[in-house]
């Protein structure tokens, strides 16, 4: 990343996002959720742990197949993590 991305940063920080994306998803806004977690995800893209919780959203929402995409993806470099 160069200096001038890296002086413009993000608009919050990731656990910002993903404290976000728990909030809506205990509100029941898994859409909003999601689009947090993804923000999130894209500033740590291999936090486990946000993407479980994006997972469990797309299982809110029926979207079973991009649920179980990111669950493997989170298992991906470790099979012993769960959550």
């Amino acid at each position: 990343m160069s200096d001038n991305e890296e002086s413009q940063g993000p608009k919050s920080t990731f656990s910002t996002y993903v404290a976000e994306g728990d909030q809506l998803f205990q509100k029941g806004e898994y859409v909003k959720a999601i689009e947090s977690f993804s923000t999130a995800l894209s500033l740590q893209p291999d936090d486990k742990n946000c993407m479980v919780a994006r997972s469990r959203c797309y299982l809110k929402l029926g979207d079973a197949e991009s649920a179980l995409k990111d669950a493997e993806t989170s298992l991906k470099d470790n099979k012993d993590f769960f959550k």
